[in-house]
């Protein structure tokens, strides 16, 4: 995804300066699946799914800039709409036989002449291209301006450069789906705070059987095969359920799974993540598929160690 100005009059744009959320939507794949379906139905596929978009701006109190290419271009009076407006087109696509990546930042943007421009404008571009398909990502300052239930949606992945930024940009990915078992929570502030700090080494055991990752860029698989290097004996886990990794001073679950993974830290109630990444810390218990201690199969203990 490239760097976009945005032109728009609805939000009554001057030379003054304005603070808006600006939030990308970019269709994943789109390229090669001319390749598979041929131009018609893939032509009808893009259009479909920028209806969906712009449908969603709308219905979000958003305005629809510009549509370029496969790509949709928004502005948000305040974030809480443009995360509302993210999350709608990512349940939307849940069907659709393609899928989005989003990402939006708050800052101040300068009119002119129809357009709009700005570092702003240039993060926010930066902030959709880091998403992957069916991600919504966005910056720690747009992060600070959600309401506190959006907020704790929020987990950091990374710190990337910008140009023309002199500080480093944090990237938090904010979770959108809704889950039915009401014990599930979203990660939230405690586990973005520790995960500030530096992991200086995981423990990972099940029963009698051990692996320790001291060293950064050291992973380990869990999951039901023999081949995995912690098995677990499990009905509900998949074969490879998922991958654990010690990457930038962060501890980062990353669940492949078809029944997804739960992560109990008492006193707290039990996460869940599903096709998706969290980052863990403190010491609990990792449920395949299924909560731990409940079901008679194997769990997974771990406990982080920071610096």
């Amino acid at each position: 995804m490239g760097v976009y100005y945005l032109s728009g009059t609805s939000h009554r744009m001057t030379n003054a300066p304005r603070t808006l959320a600006i939030l990308f939507a970019d269709i994943g794949g789109s390229t090669a699946m001319y390749e598979q379906v041929g131009d018609v139905e893939a032509h009808r596929r893009v259009a479909t799914s920028l209806s969906l978009m712009q449908a969603a701006i709308v219905a979000n109190h958003g305005v629809l800039l510009r549509t370029v290419g496969d790509s949709s271009l928004a502005s948000f009076d305040n974030c809480d709409h443009a995360f509302l407006a993210a999350r709608q087109m990512q349940v939307q696509h849940i069907n659709e036989p393609l899928s989005v990546r989003i990402g939006f930042h708050i800052g101040p943007v300068i009119p002119d002449k129809g357009d709009v421009y700005g570092n702003a404008v240039n993060i926010a571009a930066r902030i959709a291209a880091f998403a992957r398909t069916g991600e919504i990502t966005t910056t720690r300052e747009s992060v600070a301006c959600l309401c506190e239930s959006f907020r704790t949606r929020a987990t950091r992945l990374d710190s990337i450069r910008v140009k023309g930024v002199t500080e480093s940009i944090e990237v938090y990915r904010l979770a959108w789906q809704e889950y039915n078992n009401p014990a599930t929570v979203i990660a939230g502030n405690t586990a973005r705070t520790n995960a500030l700090q530096l992991v200086a080494r995981l423990e990972l055991w099940v029963g009698k059987r051990q692996v320790v990752l001291d060293a950064s860029g050291q992973s380990v698989s869990i999951g039901r095969a023999d081949e995995n290097d912690l098995p677990v004996i499990s009905e509900h886990a998949s074969r490879h359920h998922a991958i654990i990794e010690i990457n930038r001073g962060q501890c980062l679950l990353t669940d492949n799974s078809t029944n997804g993974t739960y992560i109990r830290r008492d006193p707290q109630n039990p996460l869940f993540v599903r096709r998706d990444s969290i980052v863990l810390d403190g010491t609990g218990q990792l449920g395949l598929g299924v909560l731990p201690e409940t079901s008679g199969d194997e769990y997974v203990s771990f406990t982080i160690v920071m610096d």
